[in-house]
């Protein structure tokens, strides 16, 4: 679903109250969400579905972190995407919901919805998203799952910075899991698209190395550049370092 950006004013008042509900900082999002969503627009209308939100660090944009999710109006895994991005801006009380994805002729595009953080507190938030020309609303009322072993993930399982860096032609990356999992590696080019999944499958407990010789999935030497590795568990984003392959 293709949707603009949205541009939202307040009042006096309203800022007033959003100086005492708005969060923090960033990483006051970093967690397993989960609440109810509603949604009025031209194709589909809902009120009160379930929904659930899994924010945390990775990627490679300065100010977001990476997120997953069940709504389909956040969240689509069947497209091309490079990565879904969450953001917060503190001045205007407003959470950003940015998914970066590939055209079909191979140009880089983005799609981004702004949400009115009407309400918050560590504990839960309350969000409005609603369209430049009115026919598409949408809300999400969430609770952080404090006791979910998502939010513990990224101290169970770590990816550590490849070796060498740069590198030619070979380079090493490590992962220490504290318990057996399935999971994979991904290396992406600069603008998100797949080169080769690297590992994919049981990742055991203790240190795992993989090791990675600058081809793609067919067996083909990529150009010199920037690259990008990403760690998933349970299909849940863990961690994405750059790399850079020497020519």
């Amino acid at each position: 679903m293709a949707n603009k950006i949205k541009v939202i004013t307040f009042s006096i008042l309203s800022l007033v109250s959003l100086s005492i509900t708005i969060a923090q900082s960033l990483p006051d999002f970093i967690g397993h969400w989960t609440g109810t969503e509603s949604l009025e627009s031209p194709s589909i209308t809902f009120e009160n579905h379930s929904a659930s939100i899994v924010i945390g660090e990775g990627g490679d944009r300065d100010g977001f972190f990476v997120f997953t999710s069940s709504s389909d109006f956040l969240f689509n895994d069947e497209l091309d995407w490079a990565y879904h991005y969450f953001g917060y801006d503190k001045s205007n009380g407003q959470i950003i919901f940015l998914r970066r994805f590939m055209t079909p002729l191979g140009v880089l595009g983005y799609e981004e919805l702004s949400y009115n953080l009407s309400e918050w507190t560590p504990e839960s938030f309350f969000a409005e998203y609603s369209s430049d020309n009115g026919d598409t609303y949408h809300q999400i009322r969430l609770d952080i799952e404090l006791l979910d072993a998502i939010e513990n993930l990224p101290s169970k399982f770590k990816i550590k910075p490849n070796f060498p860096n740069p590198f030619n032609p070979v380079t090493k990356i490590s992962v220490h899991a504290s318990s057996n999992a399935i999971g994979s590696i991904t290396i992406y080019d600069i603008l998100g698209n797949e080169i080769i999944k690297l590992h994919e499958g049981n990742i055991a407990t203790g240190l795992n190395n993989y090791f990675w010789n600058g081809t793609d999935k067919i067996g083909k030497m990529v150009s010199g550049g920037t690259y990008i590795y990403q760690l998933k568990i349970n299909q849940k984003i863990i961690k994405s370092h750059k790399m850079t392959l020497l020519k």
